[in-house]
């Protein structure tokens, strides 16, 4: 029988934008030597500027996205342009046809739904097993990004709340030995967290949103995985409740 490692084996740790490889000295304590920060790949950058446009409404559900016109547009080969395509249809945002070509596929409520309802069930199964495998000091790391949620609630800093937010889910999420629950929730962190800067919260849901980060925090750190499970699926049905409202504000706001 293959014995499972623990989930949250500190294989690599994030620090400063860089990546940290944490390796084991003879003594058996974890050292840390930094590697050389990695560029974002091109296709990365152009999928990023392209999603950006869908959820600004500056490119509409039906558009054809073509290889050669993306290309031109961001001053690269087609290589890049198609790759870019292909990760944009990885995401769900766009659907590439043969013989036709890729169009910008439609982002209705029922497709949300659909996401928030997985993410649930992920969501709770990986915060509890945070709770079981986290160290102290991740413990302690998911205190401090949730004290720079609330200083950018105080402040009414949104673009500081965003930052502040995507940190602490990433160290919930990150080193989960479970590889293909974290790909599903990255590919939808992309496009959700594209939407999210394209409509901010207002600071009424800033608030509540950093009041559902406390409880997941106490939970941790009392070491109740069922309570920091609940807390964590009331805080995806708020989120979902509020992108719904995104969306029908963007739905109302286009032409015809």
């Amino acid at each position: 029988m293959v014995k499972r490692r623990a989930a949250y084996a500190p294989i690599v740790a994030r620090q400063g934008g860089m990546m940290d490889k944490v390796v084991k000295s003879p003594s058996g304590k974890a050292s840390s030597s930094k590697s050389k920060k990695v560029r974002e790949p091109g296709y990365s950058r152009i999928a990023h500027l392209i999603r950006e446009e869908i959820f600004d409404g500056r490119v509409t559900a039906g558009a054809r996205l073509k290889v050669s016109e993306i290309a031109k547009r961001y001053g690269t080969s087609t290589n890049p342009a198609r790759e870019a395509l292909q990760m944009l249809e990885g995401e769900g945002l766009v659907t590439i046809t043969p013989n036709r070509g890729a169009s910008v596929r439609e982002i209705n409520e029922e497709m949300l739904q659909n996401v928030f309802d997985l993410r649930a069930i992920l969501w709770a199964y990986i915060v509890k097993s945070f709770v079981e495998f986290a160290t102290p000091d991740d413990i302690t790391a998911l205190r401090r990004h949730q004290e720079d949620c609330e200083a950018a609630v105080e402040r009414g800093d949104y673009e500081a709340y965003h930052k502040a937010n995507v940190a602490f889910h990433d160290l919930i999420v990150d080193h989960h030995y479970n590889s293909e629950a974290v790909s599903i929730i990255r590919k939808h962190d992309r496009w959700l967290q594209a939407l999210s800067l394209s409509e901010p919260l207002n600071l009424a849901q800033m608030r509540r949103s950093s009041d559902e980060h406390w409880r997941i925090v106490e939970s941790v750190e009392k070491g109740l995985p069922e309570e920091a499970a609940r807390a964590i699926e009331e805080h995806l049905g708020n989120a979902q409740a509020t992108f719904l409202d995104r969306l029908r504000r963007k739905r109302r706001k286009q032409p015809g």
